[in-house]
């Protein structure tokens, strides 16, 4: 049995880079943490990462692909079955990709992971974190970095052509999803905020789709030289996910080092 003192954190995109430095911070921390990913085998690394932090925590694990609706909503059930409350919910997994992709389900990959499972996510997770003292989402990304570029006739992108919009619209719908959701929740104890962790170490542009190889190059090497370690881009996460001083912040967008960014116009309207 789990502790009721325990904090409870969900940690999304956890089995790599910036989300695994988020885990493990927070286990650090003392939370019992619970997180998504897609590969078994990190999974389980981490798994035993964690437990080497805190043995008696009772951490775990669900294996998902997180592009699909269906395994979102498998994953809330899972989660509200597992535990009561739920302190924190950090949205770290994502996708860069500058062509547009459909789910077995008809609907653009990206769209889905960087904003529709995060919205399901919070919204069926709510009653959970409504019963923390004080409860958190954070979802990261690019924060107040793109202008908008949503065509609300066109959310799946069938008619948009491939490039860099079908990331930025993806961006600038979560920007919108932590101003809506922090409105929405207002006169709650649960608090929303977006956050851009900066450039890390990880594989996260390696892994990016679409970019033209000499592109794909360049900005690899430019990466490597001028990003932080992914842990250094995690302290802001974590900051936001647990900090006594990150109350009374609901609908702010924050950056590296904790430092607040304006939210544009284009988002507050």
């Amino acid at each position: 049995m789990h502790s009721s003192m325990r904090r409870v954190a969900l940690v999304t995109g956890a089995t790599s880079g910036i989300g695994r430095e988020v885990a493990l911070a927070l286990a650090r921390a003392g939370d019992r943490v619970i997180f998504i990913g897609r590969d078994g085998a990190r999974a389980r690394e981490l798994l035993d990462a964690l437990n080497a932090l805190q043995p008696d925590a009772g951490h775990g694990y669900l294996l998902a692909d997180l592009s699909l609706l269906g395994e979102v909503a498998s994953v809330c059930e899972a989660v509200a079955l597992d535990t009561p409350r739920l302190d924190a919910l950090v949205c770290c997994a994502g996708r860069l990709s500058l062509q547009a992709e459909w789910t077995s389900e008809g609907l653009e990959r990206s769209f889905v992971l960087n904003v529709l499972s995060r919205f399901m996510l919070a919204r069926r997770l709510l009653p959970a974190l409504c019963r923390s003292p004080s409860g958190r989402v954070v979802l990261v990304g690019d924060a107040g970095r793109h202008a908008d570029t949503l065509d609300f006739n066109d959310l799946q992108h069938r008619r948009g052509a491939p490039g860099l919009d079908v990331w930025r619209r993806t961006q600038f719908a979560n920007d919108l999803l932590a101003a809506k959701l922090a409105m929405r929740w207002r006169y709650t104890r649960v608090e929303v905020t977006a956050a851009y962790p900066g450039l890390a170490r990880t594989a996260f542009l390696r892994n990016a789709r679409g970019l033209p190889r000499p592109l794909h190059a360049v900005a690899t090497l430019l990466h490597a030289a001028c990003a932080r370690s992914a842990r250094a881009a995690a302290d802001t996460l974590v900051y936001l996910a647990r900090h006594p001083q990150a109350i009374g912040v609901s609908g702010r967008f924050f950056g590296p080092r904790r430092l607040e960014i304006a939210v544009p116009p284009a988002v507050r309207r």
